[in-house]
């Protein structure tokens, strides 16, 4: 009965942003986390192992819902048995040991974090054919440094300490431990003369091979980054020992997929982002209101949405992305490559000297793609509700010597949905499973929101002003009767979920 209080708690906090439980302090748990679904009308399943409750709630709309809470967990004790295994840094030895990059767009600036190596910040412009790149590195490790690391750690090890010497920081309210790497010697600053740095901070996720979380500017050129990997979860004293419980909320009758109130949040939640774009990091103050603030009509929301600046919702991380005026870079050898959405494939290598040797893997041809997609009928998007990635078709490139024949690429565009990641962060890999015919993977958040927007050749035409202007334009045609205003308004609603 405690555990389903607090989770009520949780549950009609997010619905009415009000609590008013009590003695809610004396029961909760701060290093558990509670994710709160919203799946729609769907089957809840059996509980024959009697792992959940179901729990009634209705909000100040009348709207009801039942949800699914899981049954409090037990902590395991902690074992007494002495930790024999490796120590962090050996741990994440082959994350260093693999060239592996990781890709952070934001509106302006870019980062590429290439573990065990060095971090860099750049930005390119494209005027025509002519690319200006302006570039600093944040730090780099050499191999007396990590050597150092290594020693350090090892030498923990044999001296086992308390978990208050381990380094902790606050995530989302929760404290996590980390594994601190620190690069030195970067471009040298300009404010104070000397070189930047950065600290990257190791996290354990066990669900996450290797994400950016967030990566700041501490002090003037001095950076932060946090970096989630399942890498160091096996060390007793990095892993996450209580994870993340799901609620499970399912409409009743002629509910709502998910609140009214809820859907108005988050449709100002998306104006907020989109201002980020736009202003840089705002300052937002967040005001609690009581319920009778929460009685306005949910098309008042929605409409208010509308209100955004079309400029803004167009510079936007994806839409410079599919305008193809932002352009991805990965790789850590001799050869690195570029993706330039809806324009070029290209491999690449920079001699000292300046000289760029550039070999092209694909150009992207609208109509040889749909060729390739009603050739390669597996390659078609799934249904909506089922699509987690795309696959599109870049010819035409470099003569290959080997085959006769000119180069080509797959592009698979996956969605990566991870609470834990970075909404902007990118991850490139470059396969060649067959000679001169690629494969290049680009995983990310951000096309997760792009997803839905793709026809039944993969091609996507996504324009966020257009498909905000076009759900208002469904919403406004209301019936006469009462029952097709019904019928409609569920339509509306529902269209506004996908869109958040």
């Amino acid at each position: 009965m405690k555990q389903q209080n607090i989770l009520f708690c949780l549950v009609i906090y997010e619905v009415l942003l009000i609590i008013s439980c009590n003695n809610l302090l004396d029961y909760q748990d701060a290093e558990i986390l509670y994710k709160i679904n919203w799946p729609g009308k769907v089957n809840l399943g059996s509980d024959q192992q009697q792992n959940f409750e179901y729990y009634p709630i209705t909000t100040a709309k009348n709207e009801k819902y039942t949800c699914k809470i899981p049954t409090a967990k037990k902590k395991e004790k902690n074992s007494d048995a002495p930790y024999k295994g490796p120590n962090p840094i050996e741990l994440l030895t082959p994350l260093f040991d693999k060239n592996t990059c990781l890709l952070k767009a934001e509106s302006y600036w870019s980062y590429e974090i290439c573990h065990g190596k060095y971090v860099k910040q750049y930005h390119e412009e494209r005027e025509g054919k002519q690319v200006k790149l302006q570039k600093y590195y944040l730090g780099y490790i050499n191999k007396t440094q990590k050597a150092k690391l290594l020693d350090n750690y090892s030498q923990r090890e044999r001296n086992r300490k308390t978990m208050f010497d381990i380094p902790m920081k606050k995530l989302d309210g929760i404290r996590m431990p980390y594994v601190e790497v620190q690069m030195t010697n970067g471009t040298v600053c300009d404010l104070s003369n000397k070189p930047r740095n950065i600290k990257l901070l190791y996290m354990c996720h066990p669900q996450v091979d290797h994400e950016i979380y967030s990566l700041d500017e501490v002090a003037s050129c001095e950076y932060e980054a946090i970096i989630m990997s399942r890498l160091i979860c096996s060390h007793p004293d990095y892993s996450r020992t209580t994870g993340e419980d799901e609620i499970n909320c399912i409409p009743l009758g002629n509910s709502f997929k998910r609140p009214q109130a809820l859907a108005a949040l988050e449709t100002e939640s998306l104006k907020l982002r989109q201002q980020k774009f736009t202003d840089g990091e705002p300052r937002v103050r967040i005001e609690l209101r009581p319920t009778d603030g929460l009685e306005k009509k949910a098309d008042e929301y929605l409409n208010s949405i509308l209100d955004v600046n079309s400029a803004n919702l167009g510079i936007g991380p994806h839409q410079n992305f599919l305008e193809g005026k932002r352009c991805l870079h990965g790789g850590d050898g001799w050869w690195k490559y570029e993706f330039c959405y809806g324009r070029s494939v290209s491999q690449y290598h920079v001699e000292k000297n300046g000289l760029r040797i550039t070999i092209d893997l694909g150009k992207f041809d609208e109509k040889k793609h749909i060729e390739w997609i009603e050739t390669h009928p597996n390659k078609r998007p799934k249904p909506i509700g089922q699509r987690k990635q795309l696959s599109h078709f870049y010819s035409d490139g470099s003569f290959c010597d080997k085959t006769g024949r000119l180069r080509q690429t797959e592009v698979r565009l996956k969605c990566v949905d991870n609470p834990l990641s970075s909404p902007s962060s990118v991850s490139l890999f470059l396969l060649e499973p067959k000679i001169c015919e690629y494969i290049l993977g680009v995983e990310s958040p951000l096309i997760c929101n792009m997803l839905e927007y793709a026809d039944e050749t993969g091609l996507i035409n996504y324009d966020p002003v257009n498909n905000l202007m076009g759900l208002n334009s469904k919403m406004s045609q209301s019936s006469n009767t009462q029952t097709q205003g019904k019928i409609e308004k569920k339509e509306k609603m529902k269209i506004l979920n996908d869109e958040l």
